[in-house]
């Protein structure tokens, strides 16, 4: 069968509720990586009183808007981050299947085309994980990353995308750029990291997928929208890394990240600014509107 043989309706509807189960997958494995633990066990529980949660009150979206954000064993508050990375997930699935299922070529196979979906949905996945752990614990786990590299490279003959060489030079500018200019050297010059570790691997994970420019595009990109984005907070006096409700500072298991240690040491204090969801809004703004973008640039130097 051909991708075009799809009711257009049936394979987004199965797009919007796959993804919001996957976005249900996304909040467990934001909130138990960061603590070292296992995304399969124990099952769902309350973070505030360790109750198992019941399967009917743990369907993505309509459980959260159900309890009306709280949680139905001890009534403590639930972050508001549960419904976001759901609804997320939702349409993310959408936005996936939308370009490369429903918008594939005529002669497409439904298979080809869904494998395509499921890859592109796990990057996508992934991207957000990375996003959610970057905002509350200024880190990204290398279970999200280094997947997503090693996925991204043995994927590239099976799915639409720039060729493996390409992908490959993708991974490794996207690695080394930021951890030999944005790490080793700015330390070496100014005492303190100008980016994390984990962003150099996450850049290294979007050029696995997406290739060399796309790497490029999010760095460039990424700098300009964090750089409104701290204005904006500057100006409005908020944070962009809050502390989740379920999770006061005294609790945090493990070590501080080491940015917040620099930060600390400095003698005029900064502004925290995790890069790691600039980097990942770059990469989805490149995978849905890349050529559209590159077709644009190229109008405004051609003659």
């Amino acid at each position: 069968m051909l991708a075009a043989d799809f009711p257009e309706w049936y394979v987004r509807i199965v797009a919007l509720v796959v993804g919001a189960l996957f976005g249900s997958f996304f909040n467990v494995a934001i909130y138990r990586w960061p603590r070292e633990m296992s995304v399969i066990s124990p099952p769902s529980h309350c973070p505030s009183c360790g109750a198992p949660v019941k399967p009917w009150w743990n369907v993505p979206i309509f459980g959260y808007l159900f309890l009306r954000g709280k949680a139905r064993c001890c009534g403590a508050p639930l972050s508001p981050r549960y419904l976001v990375v759901e609804i997320l997930g939702a349409v993310l699935g959408l936005a996936v299947a939308e370009h490369f299922f429903v918008n594939a070529l005529p002669d497409r196979e439904a298979l080809v085309a869904a494998l395509d979906v499921s890859l592109y949905f796990a990057f996508v996945g992934g991207l957000v994980i990375a996003t959610f752990v970057d905002l509350e614990w200024m880190e990204i786990p290398d279970e999200v990353s280094l997947p997503l590299v090693a996925l991204g490279l043995a994927s590239s003959p099976y799915r639409t995308g720039p060729e493996v060489v390409d992908l490959a030079v993708g991974a490794g500018v996207g690695f080394l750029l930021v951890q030999v200019v944005f790490v080793w050297s700015y330390e070496h010059l100014f005492g303190r990291r100008g980016m994390g570790e984990g962003d150099s691997k996450l850049l290294m994970a979007i050029g696995a997928f997406l290739g060399w420019q796309a790497v490029l595009f999010a760095l460039v990109v990424g700098s300009m929208q964090g750089l409104v984005a701290t204005g904006v907070a500057m100006a409005t006096g908020r944070s962009l890394t809050p502390t989740p409700p379920e999770l006061g500072e005294d609790d945090r298991q493990g070590d501080e990240p080491e940015d917040a240690e620099l930060e600390e040491d400095d003698d005029a204090p900064r502004m925290k600014l995790p890069f790691g969801p600039f980097l990942a809004l770059g990469a989805l703004e490149w995978l849905f509107f890349g050529d559209r973008i590159l077709d644009a640039y190229l109008g405004i130097l051609a003659p």
